[in-house]
């Protein structure tokens, strides 16, 4: 065998096995499409008169404020996908919080960590349950 077809059977070989392990990897179910999925809420929010990200204050105060709720939220890692990705807005003196969420356990902690971290301003809780 010559060196060329060695290294293209090595890599096919490789291929496979790669495939397989992907294949074989077992899923837990704890995320599905639908789970991520927010498109009718994002329809939605095109003609809506509610604050939506093209709403957000480019001014420093507004951007920190902002980025202090975001991480807060991906460092709790007790809510969901949806809630880690909620739409935060922060506009003036006011935040405004929209997207769907796991629970209504959920939708309370993300308000909670709004307000923690934008102090003086006025959260605007504007989550939604799924399914609720």
């Amino acid at each position: 065998m010559t060196s060329k077809a060695f290294t293209i059977a090595t890599l096919a070989a490789c291929l496979v096995l790669c495939a397989q392990a992907v294949a074989a990897r077992p899923h837990d179910g704890t995320l599905t499409s639908d789970d991520v999925d927010n498109t009718a809420v994002n329809e939605v929010d095109a003609h809506d008169s509610m604050s939506v990200p093209t709403n957000q204050s480019n001014s420093t105060e507004a951007l920190q404020t902002t980025a202090n709720i975001r991480k807060a939220l991906t460092a709790d890692k007790t809510l969901s996908v949806s809630g880690h990705n909620v739409k935060i807005v922060t506009n003036g003196s006011t935040v405004t919080l929209r997207g769907p969420v796991a629970s209504a356990a959920e939708k309370a902690r993300i308000a909670a960590l709004a307000r923690e971290n934008a102090p003086g301003k006025d959260v605007v809780d504007q989550l939604t349950v799924k399914g609720a």
